[in-house]
């Protein structure tokens, strides 16, 4: 279904550039025929059709055109991981029926697997046209699959009907063109170079949209987006705030900032240090959002209407918002509580999963696990997740506060809180962190005490990185993962 978007513009501007890379560009009527032809021969693979194609591509370009070709023959999608260790994860939760691949497909799964190589697409890209595919449209059959973001190790998967794909689409495109209208500089057809990954639902519609518009996609690997900023000059950035900081830590200190680029930053803390560091070396552009995978867009704002630099914006029109105790009663304005949405996009649970259906949909309300404080004027702000707030001897801790605590400590490049059982199977307080070459761990310390008088002793655990999902909450329980696995290779070692 979401191939239409490109088979429309193909039709009435047949010549607009559709995807952009080192390599060259491609049009909309290239784009479109390619899709076709690579439609057809899967057609020809495929008998029966399944109803659920899982894609591991690991080139941009041809990852895309595959779904696109399934798309056009009615078959619904999801996207995962090339790295074996991540689609044995997403393969479990998504339960595709087929997984086409570039490669030896190396996860142990149920779903048959299909190896169609670079040199298979590339001969397929090249041969002759084919006569144009389009079926019979069904609003309500499934189009897209995809895993819900979230911060437990519970993953969920989500449904998406055409209708949906459809509405997300275009509110997502027609709501760009409001906000940035009056942006000195904003170009006429967006250039979006992508950075949330298109297997979340978010980073996938981010495309979509901006093809709808005629629009052009970059299509470049992560390790490339510093270049791509200096040299193909994207209008739009769809980015996190720790890829955010990746991308001005590595950008070349003679590129000047980009004319006309805006950024939309999907976040629940985006610091005033480093919104500065962004204005001075990229762009002055900018805008946050909370976004769900289940509720799509919640809350926006632009970076110079925001007081608080755990400001999520002010709740969109088409949003019931409340913030809940435990119970489930209303808190008054300006109070700490859950965050529960009712929305015009939200989905109907998760797939094949009562229980967890159960615990996060209530009533027609979405409980995405999330902490916030709402004002009199709509405007949001997140404090972290639910299970992020910590009792440590009796006392509570918020985990985001402790993080940017020591994270403004001199010498750390990064860092996070868990918790860990002791031996009398008490949680105490652990800190992975990334160092810096000037880090001093007492330093650390002094900034724990001065502002936590009643903080138990905090473990430390040095890491390469902290991870993060899409939407750049921290994966605590992947942390305490690693920390069993030091204190095990320690132990051995003793």
């Amino acid at each position: 279904m979401y191939d239409r978007f490109i088979e429309h513009v193909a039709r009435i501007a047949p010549e607009k550039v559709a995807l952009l890379s080192f390599d060259g560009s491609v049009t909309f009527s290239k784009m479109d025929a390619d899709i076709n032809r690579l439609a057809q021969a899967l057609l020809d693979k495929l008998n029966p059709l399944p109803k659920i194609v899982a894609v591991s591509y690991q080139q941009i370009h041809p990852h895309w055109m595959f779904l696109m070709a399934l798309s056009r023959i009615g078959v619904a999608t999801a996207s995962v991981s090339d790295d074996s260790f991540v689609a044995a994860k997403e393969v479990a939760v998504l339960k595709p029926d087929l997984i086409i691949s570039d490669a030896l497909f190396d996860v142990e799964t149920q779903a048959q697997v299909l190896v169609l190589d670079l040199e298979w697409y590339s001969e397929v890209i090249k041969g002759p046209e084919v006569k144009p595919i389009r079926l019979i449209l069904d609003k309500n059959r499934i189009v897209r699959v995809a895993i819900a973001s979230g911060t437990s190790e519970d993953k969920h998967r989500v449904d998406f009907t055409a209708s949906m794909i459809e509405a997300s689409v275009i509110r997502l495109a027609h709501q760009e063109y409001i906000e940035w209208a009056e942006t000195e500089d904003a170009a006429r057809y967006h250039c979006l170079l992508p950075t949330l990954g298109f297997g979340s639902i978010h980073g996938f519609l981010s495309a979509v949209s901006i093809w709808y518009v005629c629009g052009s996609v970059i299509m470049v690997d992560r390790e490339q987006y510093p270049a791509a900023i200096a040299m193909l000059k994207p209008s739009l950035m769809i980015i996190s705030p720790s890829q955010l900081q990746a991308i001005v830590n590595n950008l070349p200190t003679d590129v000047p900032p980009v004319s006309g680029l805006r950024l939309i930053v999907s976040a629940g803390y985006f610091s005033n240090a480093l919104r500065e560091e962004v204005r001075q070396k990229l762009t002055k552009h900018m805008r946050v959002l909370y976004v769900t995978s289940e509720c799509g867009i919640v809350a926006g704002a632009r970076v110079e209407q925001m007081s608080h630099d755990d400001m999520a914006g002010w709740v969109l029109p088409w949003v019931d918002l409340r913030i809940v105790d435990d119970e489930g009663h209303d808190l008054p304005f300006g109070e700490i509580g859950n965050i529960c949405i009712r929305s015009s996009e939200l989905v109907n649970g998760f797939y094949h999963d009562e229980e967890a259906t159960r615990k996060q949909f209530r009533d027609g309300w979405f409980f995405p696990g999330d902490l916030g404080i709402l004002d009199e004027r709509g405007c949001l702000r997140i404090f972290g997740r639910a299970d992020e707030l910590y009792n440590f001897g009796g006392d509570k801790f918020y985990a985001h506060k402790i993080d940017r605590i020591i994270q403004a400590v001199p010498g750390v490049k990064d860092a996070a809180l868990f918790s860990m059982p002791d031996h009398d199977g008490i949680q105490e307080p652990w800190v992975a962190i990334v160092r810096d070459a000037n880090f001093d761990v007492d330093k650390v310390s002094e900034a724990l005490q001065s502002e936590f008088h009643n903080l138990p002793n905090v473990r430390a655990m040095w890491v390469d990185y902290i991870p993060r999902d899409t939407v750049d909450r921290v994966l605590r329980y992947q942390l305490s993962l690693v920390a069993v696995q030091q204190y095990s290779a320690a132990n051995k070692k003793n």
